[in-house]
């Protein structure tokens, strides 16, 4: 079952720059972990302070090892500053897509 992880933070403005580039080298970092599917650093237009980290794993039970496995804290270390006074994190499983409901198109029959 896919699931999509969640973290949410408040960024001061001085600090933007930097905590992209840290996104960067961080997600750098995770790409090929298994299980681990991509990632996006959303801002948000109302509060362009407040930023969202979407990841997508294959699934929980590999999201959590990766989460709880030492090198994780080694690898996410250069966003740490960043996230430490609003982090946020929450995971959601998700339950359809366009692509789940889609069926292949019928072929027109050969006359």
């Amino acid at each position: 079952m896919t699931i999509r992880v969640i973290m949410t933070a408040t960024i001061k403005p001085e600090d933007f720059d930097a905590f992209e580039k840290a996104y960067i080298d961080v997600t750098s970092k995770v790409r090929g972990t298994p299980g681990h599917v991509r990632d996006a650093l959303l801002r948000d237009f109302a509060d362009p302070t407040k930023y969202s980290l979407l990841a997508e794993w294959e699934d929980e039970e590999q999201f959590r090892a990766w989460a709880d496995d030492p090198e994780h804290m080694r690898q996410s270390a250069a966003m740490y500053p960043f996230w430490a006074d609003s982090f946020q994190r929450s995971i959601h499983e998700v339950r359809a897509t366009l692509e789940s409901y889609e069926t292949p198109r019928s072929t027109p029959a050969a006359g």
